[in-house]
């Protein structure tokens, strides 16, 4: 939670500087300080917000269901989206005018007085102020719609897969991957239900899930839990942690899964017998990626049988590559949500961030695939080019 309470202070205080700006911009305007105090509001409704949200165990993590989802929705968008913009354009604007200013102190003064300004000049500038104030929020509500618009619908993605040292006795087999529920301010029980009943519709073989279950806080983890215990497979579902999981506290978020004996995979191995035939599960714990990622893939692979045939599942993608250097055929992960704000197949947020953010990666040379999952829910309510989804997998032995 200390990550979030820093990012949420920064955010606050790039509103007030966004506050104290507008502020001044809308003095030109007529009725101007109704529009001040309609500024002063919704800053202090959007901070107040983002700071009881910091908290974890918040009021507004516990009645969010109550909370018309418009409203964080549109803060969110706010916050991660339209400030950033708005700090850069304000910035060009303050940059500008300051060239401006030194540019007329060079020029040569002219004996004549600059001419009063018109009205129209007036209501031009009036105009240009007032739509430069418009445009960012209702930039935000207008994007946090289409964010609500877009919330609970996912697709079912589905892959056939050939892989290396496959036992082809278990030719055929199938996986239901489910990643990134985010069960919490943008998810309802609806949600939850429809993720239960989509899974289990896909009479899938093993149900895995890439961690997420729940968002920022353990408030709704019971309601995610009760979805899980709702997943039903001859094998699974088995768990790994991910980062928002273990915000609450990792020790809290293991001992709730352990007292609704949901497996979960702590750096862990799990063999299992499909058509009696033996398959090592490895999953790790959530690490940042670098040297305590590698470790935790180094400490299942020592644990795991290589005469037996492993899957390795991981929250955050960047594992593959360790993994796939000492023979896993296969990984999957999530955790990028597919980039969530791609501008189009490889310009977004996705590559900015991660080396490998969605679908399938394969590297020939060790024979090792990667499947990178969208998350089938959201801690950000907008998706641009990244739907949401659940992930269906067909396993055969390579030929």
């Amino acid at each position: 939670m200390h990550l979030v309470a820093i990012s949420i202070t920064f955010f606050a205080c790039l509103d007030g500087l966004v506050w104290v700006r507008f502020h001044r911009l809308l003095r030109p305007l007529r009725h101007h300080r109704f529009w001040q105090s309609l500024l002063a509001c919704a800053m202090v409704t959007s901070i107040l917000f983002s700071a009881e949200l910091s908290t974890g165990s918040s009021t507004v993590l516990r009645a969010h269901h109550l909370i018309p989802q418009l409203i964080p929705s549109t803060i969110f968008v706010w916050h991660f989206l339209v400030l950033p913009m708005t700090i850069a354009l304000l910035s060009a604007e303050l940059a500008f005018r300051l060239i401006r200013r030194i540019y007329r102190r060079t020029r040569t003064e002219s004996p004549l007085s600059p001419p009063s300004p018109s009205p129209a000049m007036i209501s031009r500038r009036s105009f240009l102020t007032a739509s430069a104030f418009a445009a960012p929020p209702l930039a935000s509500v207008a994007l946090g719609g289409i964010g609500i618009a877009q919330l609970g619908k996912f697709r079912i993605k589905r892959y056939n897969l050939s892989l290396k040292d496959f036992p082809p006795g278990l030719d055929g087999l199938t996986i239901a991957f489910v990643a990134d529920v985010h069960a919490g301010i943008f998810s309802s029980q609806k949600m939850l239900d429809d993720i239960a009943e989509a899974t289990n519709s896909l009479q899938a073989d093993l149900i895995l899930l890439g961690g997420d279950l729940v968002n920022i806080s353990h408030t709704d983890l019971s309601s995610a839990l009760d979805m899980v215990k709702r997943l039903k497979a001859p094998f699974g579902p088995y768990m790994v942690q991910g980062n928002h999981d273990v915000m609450g506290g990792a020790q809290e978020f293991n001992d709730a899964c352990a007292a609704r004996d949901v497996p979960l995979l702590l750096n862990q191995v799990q063999t299992i017998y499909p058509r009696g035939i033996p398959l090592q599960l490895l999953g790790i714990i959530w690490t940042e990626t670098g040297i305590a990622q590698h470790e935790c893939v180094q400490s299942v692979l020592r644990q795991r049988d290589p005469e037996i045939f492993s899957i390795l599942l991981a929250h955050h993608p960047h594992a593959w590559y360790p993994a796939a250097n000492e023979g896993v055929r296969l990984v999957l992960a999530g955790h990028t949500h597919g980039g969530q704000i791609m501008l189009t197949k490889h310009i977004g947020a996705g590559p900015l961030r991660f080396r490998y953010w969605t679908g399938l990666y394969q590297d020939w040379e060790v024979g090792s695939k990667l499947i990178v999952n969208n998350g089938v829910g959201d801690w950000f309510p907008l998706r641009v080019n990244a739907p949401a989804e659940i992930v269906h997998i067909t396993l055969h032995p390579e030929t």
